[in-house]
């Protein structure tokens, strides 16, 4: 019994650590500051501790083990009989469902979902042998499992302080990136100290109601009624992600004069009205590029376009649809003319926004740290960081920068969410200079009140910032 109390042990250590490392996940931000030899920070150190995510499996298998031995040994001297081979399996489910996970962790482990899920499996079968050890201990007469009842339910409560949802979404400080090793340009050279910031946002637990009693930084704020599911949230940040990509090294290069930047080449249909007069003849996804001859570059010159065109007739409009040029009669719609209430202006009954080519003529590599999830908000300091690169002597001037910012075609700087918890993050590193968007400055001093924070428009206002305070 002594032994089998010993695998009972091996099973509760694997749970507890499993809740260990739970909690740890929500508090990774706070090692941020932490930087090894070399300058690898914590933000690419996390890929790596996913590998420890196999010591719970290896100390539950370790457990199976040593609970299924002692049950061999007593089939072996006839004390268990039939009813001992049935109390096998189990313990054979948790040993398969230990050893599978801990395989999966080492060779995939940025796969979450199948490595939760496996662990999760494994998890319940360790549950169920807990009880047949504890019970089997009682001999022939019944008694209640307390001990095993007692772990479950401590485990069960503390599962759901630190995972079970609620009706509130947490944003509290992420992590701060090297931007150098997250994008390396062709051609490049490394020059100055340049770092982004992450914020994390997701779906509060209970646990986060204490964190936010010691760590005011957090906030916490009801659930918007049209927030999209998790799977979509994620495709569209990840989306996102890319598309700042694109844009920054196009922005970037044009700056220098390696190509042309961001090029308008029509306007992009987002979605078209349920009532709008071109449904079925106009889709979202077609690029509009001209209007009845006249070519229609962007929403502007698609505005103009259409003050020429009579409310309610129909006019040729160029597209391209999946790659082919096509030209479609469109029908319009009369609505009333903001600019002059008296008159009426066509309308297709869509909404667009302005396409454009990424002229990109270096290839630029990128890390993509599991923690970096997506989102655009790198965009400013990655357009930077590429300037910097294929500069000679660098931008940075000696300054070690930080910032946020999306980038848009035109170079602008535009707003990101969180920005106090990222002005809070980045306080907590050696950053000399905090880049922040114009219109959220005054929340980024709210986050951290003594940090040099520079509001910027456009990412000139960044370079021209750093050259005129030049060390």
């Amino acid at each position: 019994m002594r032994k089998q109390k010993q695998a009972w042990s091996w099973y509760v250590a694997g749970m507890l650590l499993s809740i260990g490392y739970i909690a740890a996940a929500e508090l990774i931000w706070v090692p941020d500051p932490f930087r090894w030899p070399g300058g690898l920070t914590w933000l690419e150190t996390i890929d790596g501790l996913l590998y420890a995510l196999a010591l719970i499996p290896l100390i539950w298998l370790v457990g199976a083990w040593q609970a299924w031995r002692n049950e061999r040994i007593a089939v072996r001297e006839r004390r268990r009989g039939a009813r001992g081979v049935v109390r096998l399996l189990p313990r054979a489910c948790a040993a398969a469902g230990s050893m599978l996970a801990i395989v999966f962790v080492l060779l995939a482990p940025r796969n979450l979902t199948i490595n939760i899920g496996l662990l999760a499996i494994a998890w319940l079968f360790i549950i169920l042998d807990l009880f047949i050890i504890e019970l089997g201990g009682a001999g022939r007469r019944y008694r209640f499992p307390f001990k095993s009842a007692i772990a479950l339910a401590i485990q069960l409560l503390l599962l759901a302080a630190f995972a079970l949802p609620t009706s509130y979404n947490v944003t509290y400080p992420g992590l701060t990136m090297n931007m150098n090793h997250y994008a390396q340009t062709e051609g490049g050279k490394d020059h100055g100290q340049l770092r982004g910031v992450l914020v994390f946002e997701r779906r509060a637990f209970p646990a986060d109601w204490l964190f936010a009693r010691m760590l005011p930084i957090y906030e916490l704020n009801p659930v918007p009624p049209n927030e999209p599911p998790l799977r979509e949230a994620y495709a569209e940040v990840v989306a996102m992600k890319t598309e700042a990509e694109s844009v920054a090294a196009a922005i970037a290069m044009g700056k220098l004069g390696l190509g042309q930047g961001a090029v308008a080449e029509g306007v992009t249909i987002i979605a078209v009205s349920a009532e709008g007069a071109a449904r079925g003849v106009l889709k979202a996804g077609d690029i509009v590029t001209g209007i009845d001859g006249t070519p229609v570059l962007g929403i502007e010159a698609l505005n103009k376009a259409m003050a020429a065109v009579k409310p309610g007739s129909t006019v040729q409009v160029t597209i391209n649809r999946i790659g082919q040029q096509l030209s479609v009669a469109a029908p319009t719609s009369s609505v009333e003319n903001e600019q002059d209430s008296t008159k009426k202006r066509a309308v297709f009954g869509i909404s667009v926004q302005t396409a454009y080519r990424y002229d990109i003529p270096r290839n630029v590599h990128f890390e993509r740290p599991l923690a970096h999830i997506g989102g655009p908000s790198h965009g400013a300091m990655l357009t930077l960081t590429i300037i910097d690169q294929l500069t000679p002597s660098g931008v940075t001037h000696g300054w070690r920068v930080a910032g946020t910012g999306t980038i848009e075609p035109d170079g602008s700087v535009g707003p990101v969410g969180g920005v106090r918890q990222k002005a809070y993050a980045v306080n907590r590193t050696d950053a000399e200079v905090f880049f922040v968007p114009a219109s959220e400055a005054g929340e980024a001093v709210l986050g951290a009140p003594h940090l040099n924070i520079v509001p910027v428009r456009t990412i000139d206002d960044m370079l021209s910032w750093l050259k005129q305070h030049a060390k």
